[in-house]
């Protein structure tokens, strides 16, 4: 006899009013040698008799066949391939997009942009089944209601950064949370969470659910946000103490690169944000040098903005470490034109080796002189001292 106990959780939960008598019935049932109890559950916490086997991420090809089993194979495209990714090759968020685009007759490109204008939205059926449902289902749980008030603003910040928390930070991150480790483990036998690498983690459809409507409305994240800025600030002065207790950005840079761009989004102007991404830059450039999505941001600023100098300089020093010497040095020589405009020594922020490097490439040419001559002229000599 095969018994199969689909969506177990609602009945598994140890936290449940009835937890005890059906998790002995359980047992009772498992040890009989005719009887095969198979159960499917959120919550990871099963009869000692049941193995729990590891369930692996979707391949790309079974997330294709998913997809287009449903939509109908008219076709294959790489927008579609991106949409899967995106999702974590998550099989009921796979379900739910290739059903929805189904039943709205949507092509391809109007998939993607209606994922990119509605996310977790798009993931919900005409016959009411949705991803927010089956989430729901785990916030309503006896197990999360046991939980702490703050646990739905502490998802949210794990919703906020792609590679999830470090699980060794959580003390730092959330010293105003108590018991925020044994929450943390509630997060992962609820499925809401899974560990990874030494991070705690939400799979893309969950993150697009659980995470802030408006960042600046979560004091929880803005609380967060505030430790990493201070986090940067850190001395990096090779030799110094603080220069190798940095090294934690290699770790962190996509969370922290994150962080950054939501946040110069909202608030433009904010003098401490743009120093923040000043500091995150030095960090990539001493510890994990490459190219940054903030690059555009940057450049955007206005030319009076009082971080842009700064920011600029670090966006050259960034482009020399990965070898784009072309944009290293447009950028050095619209950093030295601003210094020039605002009437103050050209110094570039006290990066002299940005100078050696430019007039090292100037001087080889009669061209090149006569510009260091100018150089020389509108600094007084400065620079080149």
């Amino acid at each position: 006899m095969l018994i199969t106990l689909d969506n177990a959780e609602s009945i598994l939960d140890p936290k449940g009013a009835s937890a005890e008598e059906i998790y002995s019935d359980l047992d009772e049932l498992s040890q009989f040698k005719t009887i095969c109890l198979l159960i499917t559950s959120r919550i990871t916490t099963v009869p000692p008799r049941c193995k729990r086997p590891e369930i692996p991420t979707l391949s790309m090809e079974a997330a294709r066949n998913i997809f287009y089993d449903i939509y109908g194979d008219s076709g294959q495209s790489s927008i579609i391939d991106d949409l899967l990714k995106r999702l974590d090759f998550h099989a009921l968020s796979i379900t739910l997009l290739a059903t929805a685009a189904s039943h709205n007759t949507w092509d391809h490109n109007r998939l993607a942009k209606e994922w990119d204008a509605q996310r977790a939205q798009v993931l919900r059926t005409d016959y009411n089944k949705s991803l927010a449902a089956t989430i729901e289902l785990s916030l309503v749980s006896p197990t999360f209601r046991s939980l702490d008030p703050n646990a739905r603003d502490l998802l949210g910040v794990v919703a906020f950064f792609p590679q999830g928390v470090d699980e060794n930070n959580l003390d730092w991150l959330f010293p105003t949370i108590p018991d925020r480790k044994n929450m943390f483990d509630k997060f992962c036998v609820l499925s809401l969470t899974y560990r990874s690498n030494g991070f705690i983690r939400m799979l893309a459809p969950i993150r697009d659910y659980l995470g802030p409507q408006d960042p600046q409305l979560s004091p929880l994240l803005c609380a967060t946000r505030d430790r990493y800025f201070s986090r940067l600030s850190g001395d990096l002065n090779p030799g110094k103490p603080g220069f190798e207790e940095a090294r934690w950005i290699a770790s962190e840079d996509v969370n922290v690169e994150h962080l950054l761009d939501v946040f110069t989004s909202i608030d433009q102007n904010g003098g401490n944000i743009w120093d923040a991404c000043a500091l995150f830059m030095s960090h990539l450039y001493w510890h994990k040098p490459r190219q940054t999505m903030l690059r555009s941001k940057i450049e955007a600023l206005t030319d009076d903005h009082p971080s842009k100098l700064e920011c600029l300089s670090w966006l050259s020093l960034l482009f020399e470490q990965v070898g784009n010497r072309t944009e290293r040095k447009r950028i050095l020589t619209h950093t030295l034109e601003l210094e020039r405009r605002r009437g103050t020594p050209l110094r570039l922020l006290g990066h002299y080796k940005c100078y050696l490097m430019l007039i090292d490439s100037w001087i080889s040419t009669k061209k090149g002189y006569d510009r260091r001559r100018k150089l020389w002229k509108s600094g007084n000599g400065s620079a080149i001292q």
